[in-house]
Order: C-alpha cells, then sequence, then structure tokens
C-alpha cells in the first residue's frame, strides 16, 4: 500500500497538468497512467490555447512546451481553405488562435501549436521539478474504492502485478473509456454524431514545397470527392490529416487514395497511423462521488471543431488542483469543492455547443462543383465558397473571445455585483472586471506580466489607490489562506477593473471587486466556499 494526499489516474494532458498544478502547491500525488511513453498516440489536440498557455506559464513550463513543439513558436498563426493542397485556394484566414508572436496587452502567452504527445512529453519531463509527485507509469486503475477517510485504488502493471495506492481524493482523468467513471457509476449524457471521421497521421518529405500556399497550420480541403483538413506536425514531412466521412474500417489502399484527393496529385505518403472517431456531445451527469471527482475527457467529450476539448480539460486541472490543495492545507470552506462542478461542468456544455455549432457547416457542405477548374466558371465558384467560408468559419478560427471571456457567472464563490461587465462573443475578447472573469491582463514591464505579480493563493490588486487595511492580511492568516497584495499606481486602469480594489482567485479569476471593503473576512469566506 502506497499512501499520498491525491490518486490522479490517468496521465493525460489533463493528469499531468493536475499533478503540476498539486506539485506547485506541495501536494503529494501518485499519478497512475498505462502508457509508458508520451509519444505513441494520434495527436488529437494540436492546438494549446492561450489560456492553457497562461497556465502553463504559472506553472513554470511554458517554455519547455514551446521547446519541444516540433512546429516553432511564430511558425504560421494562418488557415487555408483550398480545393486540394496544391489546387486553387479559396480563402484565407490569419491571425488565428492567437497563435501571434507579437506581444499583445490582453495575452500574458499566446497560443502554441503543438501535437498532444510533444506537450506531454515536456510535462513528463518537468515533473522532476515536483518532489511531492510520484508518477507510475505502465501501471493502469482498475478498480476504486472509498471509505470515510480516503480512496483505495488498485492497480495493475502490464505482467498482472497489483499495488494499491491510497489517497484522502482520486481523480479520474482517465478518458472517455476509463475506469474510473464506471467505478463511480456515473453516466455520459448527450449524442453521437452520426459522421465517421478518421486521423491519418503520415510522413511525406517535400510536401510543404509542393503546394503554393505558404506556411500554415490547417490547411481545409474543399472537395465534393475527398474533404477535410491536413497539415504539418513538424519541419521534416511528418503530417496530420482528418478525412470526414470515412468507412468504418478504412483499408490503406482507401486511406492512400483518399490522402491524394486531398493533397491533389499522388505525392508519396507513408501512413504511420490511422486513428478513427466520431464526434461526441457527452457530459457526465455529476462530477463528483464522495472523495472522487472526474477531470478532462472522463467528465466531457467535446467535438474537436475550434479546438476545445483538451484546452476545457486543463482548465478542470487547474480549478480542481487549487480547491484540492486548499481543502488538504485546511483552508477551504466546506462548500469548495463541490463548486468544481458547479463552476466547470456548464463551462463544459458552453465549449460542447460552440463545437457543435462549429460542425453543422464542414467542408463536405463547402463543396462546390468546379472549384479547382481553371475558368471564369472555377473562379466565381471560388468566390461563392469564400463568402461561405466567411460566414460560418471564422468563428471557428479565431476564438480569443470566448477563450478569454469564459466567465464564472452564476457560482457559488463569486460575489456578483453590477457594475460594468463588457460581454465578449465567441471572435471578439472585450477585457471584463466582473466578478467572475479572467482578470484582464496587461504588462508592467517588457518582460514583467501582471500575472507574474500574482500570488499563489489569494491576491488583493489595489488599483491607484490607497493601500487597503491590514485587516486582509489578518483575516487571511486567521483562515489560513495564502494571501498576496499588489499595488499599481494606474488610474488609467480604474474603468477597466470597474473598481478600486481586485480580489484575484488562485486561478487569475476574479472573486470580488469594490471600492471600500467593509469585511475583508467576510469577502475572503464567500470566495473559499464558506
Amino acid at each position: 500500500m502506497t499512501e499520498t494526499e491525491v490518486v490522479i489516474a490517468g496521465g493525460g494532458l489533463v493528469g499531468l497538468t493536475l499533478a503540476h498544478e498539486l506539485g506547485s502547491r506541495g501536494i503529494g500525488c501518485v499519478l497512475v497512467e498505462p502508457r509508458t511513453e508520451a509519444g505513441n498516440g494520434s495527436p488529437r489536440c494540436k492546438q494549446i490555447n492561450p489560456r492553457s498557455m497562461e497556465t502553463f506559464r504559472r506553472l513554470g513550463v511554458a517554455a519547455d512546451i514551446r521547446d519541444n513543439a516540433r512546429l516553432p513558436f511564430g511558425w504560421a498563426d494562418s488557415a487555408v481553405f483550398c480545393a486540394s493542397l496544391t489546387g486553387h485556394r479559396i480563402e484565407r484566414f490569419d491571425g488565428i488562435f492567437g497563435l501571434t508572436d507579437v506581444r499583445r496587452d490582453e495575452l500574458a502567452e499566446p497560443a502554441q501549436w503543438c501535437g498532444q504527445n510533444r506537450v506531454e512529453e515536456a510535462l513528463r519531463a518537468t515533473l522532476a521539478r515536483r518532489p511531492t509527485v510520484e508518477a507510475r507509469w505502465g501501471r493502469s486503475v482498475t478498480r476504486v474504492e472509498q471509505d470515510a477517510g480516503g480512496v483505495t485504488a488498485e492497480t495493475v502493471d502490464e505482467h498482472g502485478r497489483r499495488e494499491l495506492v491510497r489517497g484522502r481524493y482520486l481523480v479520474g482523468a482517465d478518458g472517455g473509456r476509463g475506469v474510473v467513471r464506471g467505478e463511480l457509476g456515473i453516466r455520459l449524457s448527450g449524442e453521437t454524431h452520426a459522421v465517421r471521421n478518421v486521423q491519418a497521421v503520415f510522413h511525406a518529405p517535400g510536401l510543404t514545397e509542393a503546394h503554393p500556399h505558404g506556411p500554415a497550420v490547417q490547411y481545409w480541403v474543399v472537395n465534393p470527392e475527398v474533404s477535410g483538413l491536413m497539415g504539418p506536425l513538424d519541419t521534416e514531412g511528418a503530417w496530420w490529416a482528418i478525412i470526414i466521412g470515412a468507412p468504418e474500417d478504412p483499408d490503406p489502399a482507401w486511406v492512400e487514395r483518399a490522402l491524394h484527393t486531398m493533397i491533389g496529385r499522388e505525392h508519396p505518403v507513408d501512413v504511420r497511423l490511422l486513428d478513427p472517431w466520431t464526434a461526441r456531445m457527452l457530459v457526465a451527469d455529476r462530477y463528483r462521488e464522495g472523495r472522487c471527482f472526474l477531470a478532462g475527457d472522463a467528465a466531457h467529450l467535446n467535438p474537436p471543431w475550434g479546438g476545445f476539448g483538451a484546452n476545457t480539460g486543463i482548465g478542470d486541472a487547474v480549478d480542481l488542483g487549487w480547491k484540492l490543495a486548499a481543502e488538504l492545507r485546511g483552508w477551504a470552506g466546506a462548500g469548495l469543492l463541490d463548486s468544481y462542478e458547479a463552476e466547470r461542468r456548464p463551462m463544459a456544455e458552453r465549449t460542447i455547443a460552440e463545437a457543435a455549432a462549429n460542425m453543422r457547416v464542414l467542408t463536405g457542405e463547402l463543396a462546390r462543383p468546379g472549384l479547382d477548374d481553371d475558368s471564369d466558371e472555377g473562379a466565381q465558384a471560388r468566390l461563392k465558397a469564400a463568402e461561405l467560408i466567411r460566414q460560418t468559419k471564422a468563428n471557428e478560427t479565431y476564438t480569443l473571445g470566448f477563450v478569454l471571456g469564459a466567465r464564472y457567472a452564476g457560482s457559488p464563490l463569486i460575489a456578483a455585483d453590477d457594475g460594468p461587465a463588457p460581454v465578449s462573443s465567441t471572435s471578439v475578447y472585450r477585457p471584463s472586471g466582473a466578478p467572475g472573469s479572467r482578470l484582464p491582463h496587461f504588462w508592467q514591464a517588457r518582460d514583467r506580466s501582471l500575472y507574474d505579480a500574482l500570488g499563489p493563493g489569494f491576491t488583493l490588486l489595489e488599483i491607484a489607490t490607497d493601500p487597503a487595511d491590514a485587516a486582509w492580511e489578518e483575516a487571511a492568516a486567521a483562515r489560513g489562506i495564502p494571501f498576496t497584495r499588489h499595488h499599481l499606481h494606474r488610474p488609467d486602469l480604474l474603468e477597466l477593473y470597474g473598481a478600486r480594489y481586485v480580489l484575484v482567485r488562485p486561478d487569475h479569476h476574479i472573486a470580488w471587486r469594490g471600492d471600500a471593503p467593509s469585511d475583508p473576512g467576510t469577502l475572503l469566506d464567500h470566495a473559499r466556499g464558506s
């Protein structure tokens, strides 16, 4: 029997992020993952959005992820829609997904295009920086039992050797087909899309130089015969392609013909991996059972359109991580752990709805006869298709408003008010100081983010006003809450934040704002779930 504070079942992106989150707070945890290597799977997630990269910056691993990406930071921020990869271009979107390498005030970290397996490699390698985290690679959780004092997980390796790991809490981050959710008797509810798809990972040396469209992270192939999207995984000839509407069990000859159709010629391709999938819009009926929690794909399954799935799971890990740490270190209120579901389940429903809206128009719906013809009719067909693409796909590629504008409205931890609360659209981010919102970011100096000044617990920002009373420190100390204050001489920010004082949570969401706090203890109690 190994004893720890938190058992994490599953060492994908979500489980690894949770291990880093807990480890950064000195929480002991054992991570159990059956795969011994990170790179032996299909890189379904390829876009790490700015919000996730902000998390990795706070955890000190953003640079490691960028260094391990096979497409360098700033390599491309474009999506091209074309009749085939070597055929006519229909439309091009630039500046997508926040993949900029130009510093912007609203971003502490831009997005990074990087295969999920490469992100996992970086997160695995940096676990050595977390002395309280122990990873058990090559082991699977097979059974979960809990009692009033903790949770015991039975684990097994490939040889059938069994070990028990016991923690005060357990998190199931073991995916949509994982063991933990089944052991807890929790159902996924929703629907599955009827269309079958397949992702192919293939090697095609010289393909980047063979097409006329320039660097891009996605090439959407709008073709009546075979449609989907594709893009490079590195600068050395590795590519991915999603073929939409594939047969249930495509044979190698069918896949090769489909790839040649998407490319527009018989360019040599060496298919290394096939990953059949269907889009699923499912959410767990509940996120908690006693001392056990669900996170990531174990809690929700999102269609990939828009790139929200894995990033939503990373957000789960952040939210649950600081709350488990608070509980284990004795400063959580009675309702803090229950607030995990209250905050994250609506977020999953929101992201699934957005992805499902993007799925209504894919490349098959955009295809028209003659799109690749060298004629006046072909040019007119491309103009009409381009207009439809702008109408239907912009929200899928310009997502900063959706990603950064997410707000925990209605959370039991948030002190709502009637102050200014700009609302973001999917594609347009409007910074908001309203409680529940992500704290609007700015650069305090050339290389110093406002987020770098925030503490690991709650932080009080004092904006162009006198320092708040010492009662804040006294109230925090009495409750054991980690507390930091940061004074800003920035009267120009009063309109942005909507108040002179802003209380920021450990996850950089705003818990409260106001001009004259009368009882800091009451505010802190509300924010910690008391």
